[in-house]
C-alpha cells in the first residue's frame, strides 16, 4: 500500500494522538500520561497546535487512501487515512535548546515528567552545542535526512529501546542515555527506563 507525505494540518491532531498513544506503550509513557483522563488528551492536543508552526518546525504526516467505510484510525470515510506522524525542528547555528518545561496536565506523574523530560532537554542542548542541526516509518524519516544532508547538517532524536535498531539502519548511532526508575499506581511492579540519545554525523563527516 502506497504511502503519501504530506503536512500535518489541525485537523490531524486528533488521529495523530492516537497514533502517538498506541505507538508508545512504554512503561515511561504510560506511567507519565494516564489515557483515560480528558485532561492528558486536552493538554496533548493543545501542545500539537501550539507547536505546530513553531518557527523552525516541519510537522509531516504519512497517509494511505482509503476507500472503504471500515474503523481505520484517522479515517474510514472514503478520504486519506493518516497511518504515522512525525515532527522535524531545524535548530540555526548557535540557537540554544530549550530546557523550560510546561504546567503538566491534571493526572500526569509531574514529578516523573519533571525529572525525565527536564533531563533529556538538558542531554539535547549538552550534546549538540549550539550546532545547526535537524531534530526527529521511514518516508517520513528521509524527508528529515535528505534535507539534513543537503544543508551539510547533523540530525539528533530521543529513542525509546525499541526504536534503536531502526534509527542505526539510517544512521543514527549512540551519544548518551539515562536510566530512570518508573514505578506508581500504572506501572507496577516498578522498572528501569532506558532513554537513549542519537546522533546522525553530517553527510559526508569524517
Amino acid at each position: 500500500m502506497p504511502f503519501s507525505i504530506l503536512h500535518l494540518q489541525q485537523e490531524d491532531i486528533p488521529p495523530s494522538l492516537e497514533i502517538y498513544f498506541l505507538a508508545f506503550q512504554n512503561p515511561h509513557s504510560l506511567a507519565c500520561w494516564p489515557r483515560h483522563l480528558p485532561t492528558v488528551r486536552e493538554w496533548w492536543e493543545n501542545m500539537f497546535r501550539s507547536e505546530l508552526h513553531e518557527p523552525g518546525a516541519q510537522w509531516l504526516k504519512a497517509v494511505v487512501s482509503d476507500d472503504d467505510d471500515d474503523d481505520s484510525i484517522g479515517g474510514g470515510t472514503g478520504g486519506e487515512v493518516v497511518v504515522g506522524f512525525c515532527k522535524w525542528r531545524r535548530f540555526e547555528e548557535g540557537e540554544g535548546v530549550g530546557t523550560e518545561l510546561p504546567e503538566w496536565p491534571e493526572g500526569a506523574d509531574a514529578e516523573l515528567c519533571e525529572e525525565t523530560f527536564g533531563e533529556w532537554a538538558r542531554r539535547h542542548g549538552e550534546l549538540m552545542g549550539g550546532r545547526g542541526h535537524w531534530c526527529a516509518g521511514s518516508q517520513l524519516m528521509r524527508w528529515g535526512l535528505e534535507r539534513a544532508d543537503q544543508e551539510g547538517l547533523e540530525a539528533y532524536l530521543e529513542a525509546s529501546p525499541e526504536a534503536v535498531r531502526l534509527y542505526e539502519r539510517f544512521g543514527f548511532r549512540e551519544a548518551g542515555r539515562t536510566e530512570t526508575w518508573i514505578e506508581n499506581e500504572r506501572v507496577r511492579p516498578g522498572t528501569w527506563y532506558r532513554n537513549l540519545f542519537m546522533i546522525r554525523r553530517a553527510k559526508g563527516a569524517g
